[in-house]
């Protein structure tokens, strides 16, 4: 008998087939070992142990089944629906249990819901403990909403789905993000470079409409990249720096080699690939900024953060500034076509930042 992984069997045999199956388990066990046979049908080896005492003990009698389950239950899922959860994961293979269930009204539980992934082997593996980052929930939550954001930029060239789309439409090859730490409020800007320029339009344009509004001090954390006149030690040629400085907020670097200290700004650009990039075709450039927004608006309004009580960052935003429109404001601001406000708002063009004590020889 040509057997596969034994859960498999198990899904889609009845009660009356059980014995066969064992059967053929303990027979494989008796000539090639326990724990081969265990290994190739993934299961555990204490369940073949205890089938084969039971067939040496009583024969064919002790691979009956005793269990005292029905045979059927009234309640579980409909085959119709359980194919239909399938086909919506695999749409949307970004999203578990618990947001399938809420994004289109699935009426199972999310336990069932969880069930039929695990079955069917769509669930993403568990993360071993020394995989974890260290949670600061508790830290994050004695923030108020826009008073520590964090800011990145993202390659979008080794998106494969994008690629080619990127390079017949002439779609911004980078996305400068800044994500607020304690409402997970989100905000895009894109550009065909990585630069200096860029970078400090895109602070200034989020912080411009945030500081005036915000009853407090606001401040930007980004990594040490050369965008950010990270490599500009010297504090009086420190554009980005003093940019934000003059607009009332604050801006701070993370340490050196500690990528996981920006991790809020980080852990957004997984979400947005899976979420957007791989799953959104484009038509044109303008098509591209237009599908974008409402990305934005979709997950600043409307998607529920579990790991922050299932709520949207709109909804974070008005509990902590329950007395005025900063939450309105805060979600206002749209995405930004920077190779636009540079070419057209500011003059100039780009240029790549050198370490301070630099000399350019121009001859």
């Amino acid at each position: 008998m040509g057997l596969k992984i034994y859960s498999n069997f198990m899904a889609s045999v009845s009660k009356d087939k059980y014995f066969t199956i064992r059967k053929a388990i303990v027979l494989e066990a008796l000539e090639k070992g326990i724990k081969p046979t265990a290994f190739r049908l993934n299961m555990s080896k204490n369940t073949i142990r205890l089938w084969l005492r039971r067939f040496q003990n009583e024969g064919n009698d002790g691979l009956l089944d005793r269990r005292s389950g029905p045979n059927h239950i009234p309640h579980k899922t409909s085959l119709v629906l359980e194919k239909q959860i399938i086909a919506i994961r695999k749409t949307a293979s970004c999203y578990g249990a618990r947001r399938l269930k809420y994004f289109f009204n699935l009426t199972s539980s999310i336990g069932a819901i969880q069930r039929i992934l695990n079955d069917h082997g769509l669930c993403r593996k568990k993360r071993r403990r020394y995989q974890k980052k260290n949670d600061l929930r508790s830290i994050k939550a004695k923030y108020k909403a826009g008073e520590k954001l964090q800011m990145d930029v993202k390659y979008l060239t080794d998106i494969p789905p994008y690629w080619e789309m990127m390079q017949r439409l002439k779609l911004p090859r980078f996305q400068y993000t800044i994500r607020d730490v304690k409402s997970g409020m989100l905000f895009l800007g894109y550009a065909n470079v990585i630069s200096e320029m860029h970078a400090e339009s895109m602070a200034q344009y989020v912080l411009k409409t945030i500081v005036t509004h915000f009853p407090g001090t606001v401040t930007l954390q980004t990594d040490n990249g050369v965008e950010f006149s990270g490599t500009t030690r010297n504090p009086e040629a420190n554009h980005f720096r003093r940019a934000i400085k003059a607009l009332g907020a604050e801006h701070c670097y993370i340490p050196p080699g500690h990528c996981n200290a920006n991790a809020d700004v980080e852990s957004i650009h997984a979400t947005i690939e899976e979420e957007f990039y791989n799953l959104t075709s484009f038509s044109s450039r303008k098509d591209f900024f237009q599908k974008a927004e409402s990305y934005r608006l979709f997950y600043n309004l409307e998607r529920p953060n579990f790991s922050k009580g299932g709520k949207t960052p709109r909804l974070i935003a008005q509990e902590d500034h329950s007395k005025s429109n900063f939450a309105t404001v805060f979600q206002s601001i749209g995405v930004l076509d920077l190779d636009y406000l540079v070419r057209f708002h500011i003059r100039g063009q780009p240029l790549p930042v050198l370490p301070a004590g630099c000399k350019v020889c121009v001859c």
